[in-house]
């Protein structure tokens, strides 16, 4: 029975079948296909697919102009204020007005004594060219009613006519002894011919007394008495000839004396001339300081723009001389962004490169990047005097078309803004990107000892 119900048992068992094995080696490959071109494609895109680098510097908007900053040459005490922060002023108009009283009483004094070197200069020029009467500039007749210029004028014609009249009294001295020399060679000519009549007298008697005595009729004695009478004569005309000589010498001398004191006199005038002429000129040029002093008590402004930054609110305040008194903001400038570029990365800007600009004063979901462009690169590189860091200053234009989109806006930049800028310094893939670093550590690492 136990074995007929095993045997029954086992007749009822279904047999199992085993499994075929399952070939996975097409998925295999179909995956490792999937991951070669995958990385393929992936690899092929980070060695040629370019990807735009840009260096990002922080920027400030400012005028094309700068900031016009207001200083004084000489400085002084303030007597008006008449403009503060944010008034708006054109050229010339007068900002501040400085103390005058000081530079008025030199311009006044330095006036005097130009007016007085211009009436001496007329009255030696009138005396070179030897006129009767001093002809004064205009400027001195145009001045006449001032008593002051009146005095002038008038001490210097009674100096011309004193040292005219010292001059031709000497000279009229002189003159009148020439014209007693001359009578005395006059006189002395006179005798001369006298005595030589005398002499062609004696000589006609002696030789009729000589005829006399060759024929025995003659006084020997009287002949000689004669004789010594003619010789007297002969003397007395050469003393006569001789003082005509000396006096007509002492004429030469007195003339000669009269053209030395002219000279003398001519060449007193030609140097004071000189010297005057340097004084008038040197004079001219301080009148011309002290009047631009006296204009510049009147501080102006420069440009048309917008008053910012006043140093000076005090009446009766001291300004020292070059200080800063305020800056005016020009009007109607265009606007730049001045950006300050990392030294690490000056190699690769350059001028007209495109920018991206963000003015970050604006909001941010509202403002859009707007183009720009580079125009100048600092030459060296600066030091911010609050950071202490180093950096080149990039100028960066804002393009026509961001200016035309800020409009659309309604917004309006101002210098001063904070701006960011992204400098765009071209193309680099993904690649470069990756291996850089490796590369740039194992040129380090190839360099070390």
């Amino acid at each position: 029975m136990q074995i007929t119900i095993h045997r029954s048992a086992t007749a009822g068992l279904t047999p199992k079948i085993p499994d075929a094995p399952i070939d996975d080696r097409p998925v295999r490959r179909t995956g490792y296909l999937i991951l070669i071109l995958a990385f393929g494609v992936f690899g092929g895109w980070a060695a040629l697919a370019g990807l735009n680098s840009a260096v990002v510097a922080p920027g400030v908007v400012t005028v094309d102009s700068y900031r016009k900053t207001v200083q004084h040459l000489e400085g002084g005490i303030v007597k008006e204020i008449l403009v503060r922060d944010g008034d708006e002023v054109k050229t010339g108009d007068v900002l501040l007005r400085l103390d005058d009283t000081q530079v008025r009483a030199q311009l006044e004094m330095a006036r005097n004594q130009y007016l007085t070197y211009l009436a001496l200069y007329a009255r030696l020029q009138a005396e070179r060219e030897q006129h009767k009467e001093i002809v004064f500039p205009q400027e001195l007749q145009d001045a006449g009613n001032d008593p002051r210029v009146k005095e002038i004028m008038m001490a210097q014609q009674r100096e011309f006519e004193a040292r005219h009249a010292t001059l031709q009294g000497e000279i009229a001295v002189l003159e009148q002894r020439i014209d007693q020399l001359e009578e005395q060679t006059r006189g002395l000519s006179a005798l001369q011919a006298i005595k030589q009549k005398r002499i062609d007298s004696y000589g006609e008697e002696v030789r009729d007394m000589k005829k006399l005595f060759e024929r025995g009729l003659g006084d020997k004695l009287r002949l000689r008495e004669m004789e010594r009478l003619a010789l007297e004569l002969e003397g007395e005309r050469a003393e006569h000839l001789s003082d005509i000589s000396r006096v007509k010498l002492q004429i030469n001398e007195t003339r000669l004396q009269i053209i030395q004191r002219q000279k003398a006199f001519q060449e007193d005038v030609a140097s004071q001339l000189r010297d005057t002429q340097a004084k008038y000129f040197d004079l001219q040029e301080r009148l011309r300081a002290l009047r631009d002093t006296l204009d510049r008590t009147d501080i102006r402004a420069t440009t048309d723009g917008v008053v910012v930054g006043m140093g000076i609110h005090t009446i009766g305040g001291v300004i020292s001389p070059g200080s800063r008194i305020l800056d005016i903001v020009p009007r109607g400038e265009r606007l730049v962004v001045e950006a300050q570029v990392s030294p690490v990365d000056i190699d690769k800007v350059h001028p007209n490169l495109v920018a991206d600009i963000r003015f970050s004063a604006f909001s941010t979901r509202t403002t859009p990047v707007v183009d720009g462009v580079v125009e100048t690169v600092s030459a060296d590189r600066l030091t911010d005097q609050a950071t202490h860091q180093a950096y080149y200053l990039a100028r960066i234009s804002v393009a026509a078309t961001g200016k035309e989109t800020l409009s659309k806006l309604g917004l309006t930049v101002l210098p001063g803004m904070p701006a960011e800028v992204m400098i765009k310094t071209g193309e680099r893939t993904f690649l470069n990107y990756l291996l850089r670093p490796i590369q740039d550590r194992l040129a380090q690492a190839f360099r070390e000892d």
